[in-house]
Order: C-alpha cells, then structure tokens, then sequence
C-alpha cells in the first residue's frame, strides 16, 4: 500500500500551466559555482563558453577543482574572461559540499546560484531570473539534451515527468520543493542563516532542501527557466546515478524524519525525500515473503490482491507518464538500484563517489551488486514457484529482466 500509493500519488500531481509574472529587473549581482572533479577539460571548456555569452552586467562564474595538480594544469589552461575564477582546494574534504562551499567563500554575489559541469543555460538566463520574484530560494527546470540513444531518451522521459509532476504539480499544490543542485539559486544570506552545505552528504541538494523546509524557508519552482543537463550514456552509468541518489536519501532518513512535525506538508515532503526507499519497497517485501515461505505461506487471495493492486498502481503511473518510447528494464534497474543504494544509505556503508562520464565509453561490465541481486530474486523466485506460483512468477521475471539490463 506504501509504494502503491506513493505511484498513484505522483499521477495525481498532474501538470499544471504556471503563470510566471516578471517584474522589473532588479540589478542583482550573481555568483555562479559549479564543482568539478574528473572532468574532461573539453567539458569544462564548454561550459565556460556557454556562460561567457551571458547577458548580463553584474556576474561572475567561480569553477571550484577537487582535481590532481596534474588534471588542474590542463583546465588552467582554459582562457577566461576576468569575471570567471578557475581554483583548486589543496584540501578536497566534505565531498562536493565542501567545494560548493569554499567556492561561496570567494563568491561576492548577493545570489548564489549552483550548476554542474555538464550544465547549458540560454543567453537571458539571469537577465530572466532577475526580472522573476521570489524569496529565499528557487529550484529550475532541467532538461536533457542531445538525446541520441535510446536510453537517452528514456532518461530524457523521467526527467521531464519528474520535472512535470514532481517539481511543477507539487510546487502549484503548496508542497515544500527540494532543489536539484544542478539548477539551484539562493540569496547569500539564506545560505548563510543555515551554516553552508553541509559537507560530507553524498545528496547535499537534498540535505539543503530538507534544512531550507524546517527553517521556514520558501523554495520557489520556475518552470520556464530552463537548464540544459546531459543524460547518462550506459545502463551502468544509470545504475550508479541512482544508486548514488538513494544512497544520499536514506542516509537522511533521520533529517528527513524531523519535518513530521511540520503538518501535512512535512508529511508529504517526507515521502518524497524518501521515494527512493519506497519504490522498492515492495518488491524487496515480495523477496522476503519468498524466502521465508517455508515458514511463512501467505494464502493466494492474498498475494494475488497484493500483486494486482501493485501491477494497477504501476499502470496508472505509467499512463500518466506518457510516454512515447518504453523499456521493462528501466523501472527493474531502478528498483534493483534504488534498494541497493537507499539501504546502503541507511546502513552508512562506504559510498565512493565517482563522476558520471559526460560522453560515450566504451563497453561495460554490469555491476556486481546488480548481478548479485539478479541472482538473489531467481534463486528465490525458482524455490517459491512450487508452492506459490504467482509470487515465483514474479520473481523470476523481476530476475530476468535485471539479468538482461546490458
């Protein structure tokens, strides 16, 4: 009833048009951060070229490295205007937090505003965000470009249903709004008031989001500024982005846990920080079921509503996602990721961030834990079909489907 319910509830947040007023521009000055670690030169260099051609009078472009001396000497070699910074901590701690915040440390922009490497903006990008009113901080819409392949595409589908329904029918519904660190703005003195970023959290945006709600703070959705982001280019590369995420969630289960007492929408933005515990949640109940069904044998009637009114939640999501282009092995290696990487987080094992490659590689193996996992549900699933045909069923073609993700 949990992940069921959560799937319905994002159908419900159905699409709205916002009417965006602009006013006068207001002459804000900006500081843009972006973090960068193990990232092409070429990228990089690409990224400065887009943000050159902003239109706009007051700004400057701070571009923090956690590189090695020998990798920061390729990106120093980048020609700037006087208005962009190119530096490196000596002392690369607190994961990209800590970079975001040495970067604020020399920012003198009365906005911050934060985007990743990979990030493309339009000329007015700030002219707009200047002439838009909003308070304390505000979350922009991403879109994915140059969505060649077919996961591309598939990528570039969740990310506008996520964009749609997450971010712009939560927002016209009053419900808190948890900035994307690719596409985040907020004035200085909010970020100061909450200490920084808090360094060492593997879902720093997310982290902000939740201590920006508890404090009162108002983040504002604006759908029709947009960023440009890149989708990632192999199932692995997915796999770990994923992974990455709902790591950073449960591992702030208990933040997360403190905006219950804040009514109905702390409730609401409860579940949505952590959505990437609830979308396994249950399929990894089907795998325990299976395993102790030696012990424990639920009767058919019961297995049978449990998985009808799963697979008609599932389809009222699917619907309401519209989606042109469809692949079985997504939603599977989303679970399967979203189940490691959220217990992984609640559990603190050892997270090693790795960047993901913002152009096509190479071939690559499938990860372990993913084959692992596969294995795990056939393996049950095979032992469950003798004496509960649906719920073997289930778990062998979850298994099969998860053992197919290339």
């Amino acid at each position: 009833m949990i992940t069921s319910s959560w799937l319905i509830l994002q159908a419900l947040y159905s699409p709205h048009d916002e009417r965006v007023e602009r006013c006068e521009d207001k002459k804000i000055t900006y500081s843009i951060i972006i973090a960068v670690k193990d990232e092409d030169p070429e990228v990089i260099g690409s990224l400065v070229e887009n943000l050159k051609g902003l239109e706009y009078p007051e700004f400057e472009v701070i571009i923090v490295s956690d590189d090695s001396p020998e990798r920061f000497r390729e990106i120093e070699k980048l020609e700037v205007p006087k208005n962009f910074r190119i530096v490196r901590r000596e002392a690369p701690t607190g994961r990209k937090a800590g970079a975001l915040n040495y970067g604020v440390s020399l920012a003198k922009g009365e906005v911050l505003v934060f985007l990743d490497s990979e990030a493309r903006v339009e000329r007015d990008f700030l002219k707009i965000l200047s002439r838009t009113p909003w308070e304390d901080a505000v979350a922009l819409r991403l879109k994915v470009r140059e969505s060649k392949g077919r996961l591309q595409r598939l990528y570039s589908q969740m990310t506008d249903y996520s964009m749609e329904h997450l971010f712009l029918g939560r927002a016209v519904r009053g419900f808190p709004i948890f900035p994307n660190g690719s596409a985040f703005a907020i004035r200085r003195e909010v970020l100061a008031s909450l200490g920084g970023w808090n360094e060492g959290k593997v879902a720093e945006d997310l982290d902000m989001g939740i201590r920006l709600f508890l404090h009162g703070y108002q983040v504002r959705y604006i759908h029709d500024i947009v960023v440009e982001t890149l989708a990632p280019f192999t199932w692995r590369d997915l796999f770990q982005q994923i992974r990455r995420w709902a790591y950073g969630s449960g591992e702030l289960l208990g933040s997360s846990l403190k905006m219950l007492t804040k009514g109905g929408r702390g409730l609401e933005g409860f579940v949505y920080a952590n959505q990437w515990g609830i979308y396994p949640l249950f399929l990894l109940t089907a795998l325990v079921v299976g395993a102790l069904d030696i012990w424990f044998r639920p009767s058919l009637l019961a297995v049978a509503t449990s998985f009808g009114i799963y697979a008609i939640s599932a389809l009222i999501f699917s619907l309401s996602s519209r989606t042109v282009e469809s692949d079985l092995r997504l939603p599977v290696m989303i679970l399967a990721a979203s189940l490691i990487g959220y217990l992984s987080g609640l559990l603190r094992i050892n997270f090693k961030w790795s960047v993901t490659p913002k152009r096509p590689k190479g071939n690559e193996e499938t990860p372990l834990i993913l084959k692992v996992i596969s294995w795990t549900y056939y393996i049950i699933g095979i032992f469950s079909i003798r004496d509960d045909v649906i719920m073997g069923l289930v778990l062998v073609v979850v298994s099969l489907l998860m053992l197919s993700i290339p």
